[in-house]
């Protein structure tokens, strides 16, 4: 409806004009828009995404300070089961998420990802940092990238 005749309308007569009742019709074909659960699984998604990158951001400030010869943080790091998205995996499991293909590959993988961080950190703390390193930047970047890209995986379905 033009802007005139709704101002028109506004000012005189208040019935509806037909064109301003069609204009309010939803078009009899909608495009179905994405069910809120689907939305809302990928917000959880990006939260599990936002748990990895912290825990990876806490494990290289632990690992800094055993490779500087300061005493490690006091505050232990928490294993795979333990840790935020450990945690999200377990309450995802019978929920959506839980339902993907790639879901049984994420929790193996996101295992793996943490038996190789303790891995690395025990070298560091015998003070094999060359041996840690070669670790770091091998098998646990890949598995680091690949919990990752499973989890973004997840997200596009």
């Amino acid at each position: 409806m033009p802007l005139h005749k709704l101002y028109q309308w506004l000012r005189g007569s208040r019935s509806v004009p037909a064109e301003a009742q069609q204009a309010a019709r939803p078009p009899a074909r909608v495009a179905e828009a994405r069910p809120l659960a689907s939305r809302l699984d990928r917000l959880d998604l990006q939260s599990a995404v936002i748990h990895h990158l912290e825990w990876c951001v806490a494990f290289n400030d632990h690992l800094s300070h055993i490779n500087q010869g300061d005493s490690p943080p006091v505050r232990q790091l928490p294993g795979a089961e333990q840790s935020e998205l450990g945690q999200w995996l377990l309450r995802s499991a019978a929920r959506a998420p839980g339902e993907h293909p790639a879901f049984a590959v994420l929790l193996r993988e996101h295992r793996h990802f943490h038996e190789l961080a303790e891995e690395a950190l025990k070298l560091a703390l015998q003070d094999r940092m060359d041996l840690a390193s070669t670790l770091l930047n091998t098998d646990f970047e890949r598995s680091r990238a690949r919990v990752l890209s499973l989890l973004r995986e997840m997200q596009k379905a």
